[in-house]
């Protein structure tokens, strides 16, 4: 009971806790921490250099971002990128030869206009600080059956494959309301239908099954097939709520297989195999491996999956220019509202210029001038979750302004549209100049695209999204 107990503390002492936020997580890609063992010029220049490579690697989402030739004649001149750094006290040790030293733990603050000028330079992609939160569900077997508890070594290892990478991991509480919704056999067949009903707590924006066994003891069994059409609805539920992360604790109850097991005390021996299963919006990707210890497993299959959400957010230099992609904005019934909006896109890394084309009762018209195609766009604002895609049937409908004396939509108030309206006028009054290339009220009819759009949504039919408030 004792050994469980503490079993227990150590798991929960690994977790990392992070404040509710909007769906992702902003995650301090520009940040990069060391130990050091004085506040001298010279080690934290060292510092620079040693924790550049990782902040390279973090920041661009390629693992060979260290093979650039112009990454690599910056990393000698680390300590030119940084913007500020700190000093705290450790309770770490550094040997030197045969002097023991108390560490001093250093936070080093990088630059990002400079990091970003640096990968233009080197032709690397930016994958910005906004991360998909991953939540993640284990399942080992050894000789005494299913835990869904891994050893401590190993949990420590997947959170710092993660940390070294900037994905945001999550991780499930294995209370009883988790016990009652999923078991170990279901994850070991992973049965797509409970992991998705067990996910919806978490409210995470992907999910990563991971089974792993002693390679002694056989092959790891097929998983269970679900048609994802199948189970559509529940995987939009499970994934489509912003990020909450959490603190678990284990369960210190044993049981046969297919419960709550604990992890056993002295770790199976490997090489071991594992199978791996991540499940993102309508897309399921799976990857297999054998490693002589788990640790190699877990860091494979991190970077496997960083790589793949860099695929899908980072943005990647372009030799064809800014691109322009017109929104319609639905859902804003007041100035107040407008400028949350504004504020939200013009925040977004990948967006240089928001332009206003024209304001009626159906939304805002607005033109994005952007470092990015409609793909990554679409990607990015369906991780924020502040703004939804209309379906299909809704994109299709007409985009004309109201006639004279027309009803505005129900829930549209028309003196605040008008009150919103004459505010945003008065952002280009005399007293108030808008620059020379300022866009102006206009029907979108009088407007052509511009020849820069590229596979995006254009001013007659601009991609419709709706403000979630």
């Amino acid at each position: 009971m004792r050994l469980s107990l503490i079993r227990i503390l150590l798991w929960s002492l690994c977790f990392i806790c992070v404040s509710p936020a909007y769906a992702g997580q902003q995650v301090d890609i520009y940040r990069a921490q060391a130990l050091v063992k004085s506040q001298a010029e010279a080690e934290r220049n060292a510092a620079a250099r040693a924790t550049f490579g990782e902040l390279m690697v973090r920041i661009s989402g390629q693992r060979n971002a260290l093979d650039n030739p112009v990454v690599r004649a910056a990393m000698p001149k680390a300590q030119n990128y940084l913007f500020g750094f700190s000093y705290k006290s450790s309770s770490e040790k550094l040997i030197e030869g045969s002097r023991s030293f108390t560490a001093l733990a250093l936070q080093l603050d990088y630059e990002p206009q400079a990091i970003g000028q640096l990968l233009r330079d080197a032709q690397l992609p930016l994958w910005p600080a906004q991360r998909p939160t991953l939540l993640v569900w284990l399942v080992f077997k050894d000789s005494r059956g299913l835990h869904l508890v891994p050893e401590v070594v190993d949990f420590q290892a997947i959170n710092s494959a993660a940390a070294y990478r900037g994905l945001p991991l999550m991780f499930p509480k294995h209370d009883v309301e988790d016990s009652m919704s999923i078991v170990a056999d279901d994850l070991w067949a992973v049965n797509q239908e409970k992991i998705l009903a067990a996910s919806v707590r978490y409210n995470a924006d992907a999910i990563l099954v991971g089974r792993y066994m002693p390679s002694s003891m056989g092959s790891i069994p097929l998983a269970m097939v679900i048609d994802p059409l199948a189970t559509a609805d529940s995987a939009e539920t499970a994934l489509a709520s912003s990020a909450v992360a959490v603190s678990p604790a284990a369960s210190s109850a044993s049981s046969d297989e297919g419960a709550l097991g604990v992890a056993p005390a002295e770790p199976a021996q490997g090489p071991w195999q594992g199978e791996w299963l991540l499940l993102h919006g309508e897309n399921q990707t799976r990857f297999t491996d054998e490693t002589p210890e788990v640790k190699g497993l877990v860091n494979n299959v991190i970077d496997q999956v960083a790589d793949y959400f860099a695929n899908q957010y980072a943005i990647m230099p372009t030799n064809q220019g800014a691109q322009q992609i017109v929104l319609r904005v639905g859902n804003i019934t007041s100035f107040a509202a407008f400028k949350e909006v504004q504020a939200y896109l013009e925040g977004l890394a990948l967006v240089q210029r928001m332009e206003v084309v024209t304001v009626n009762a159906e939304g805002v018209v607005v033109r994005l001038t952007t470092e990015a195609d409609t793909r990554l766009l679409t990607n990015t604002l369906a991780l924020g979750r502040r703004l939804a895609l209309a379906q299909p049937a809704v994109m299709g409908a007409s985009q004309s302004e109201p006639s004279q004396g027309e009803t505005l939509p129900e829930g549209i108030d028309a003196e605040a549209m008008a009150d919103f309206e004459r505010a945003l006028a008065s952002e280009q009054m005399p007293n108030n100049p808008a620059p020379a290339d300022a866009p102006v009220t206009a029907a979108i009819s009088d407007l052509q695209p511009s020849a820069a759009v590229i596979n995006s949504g254009t001013l007659q039919d601009p991609l419709i999204y709706v403000w979630q408030k």
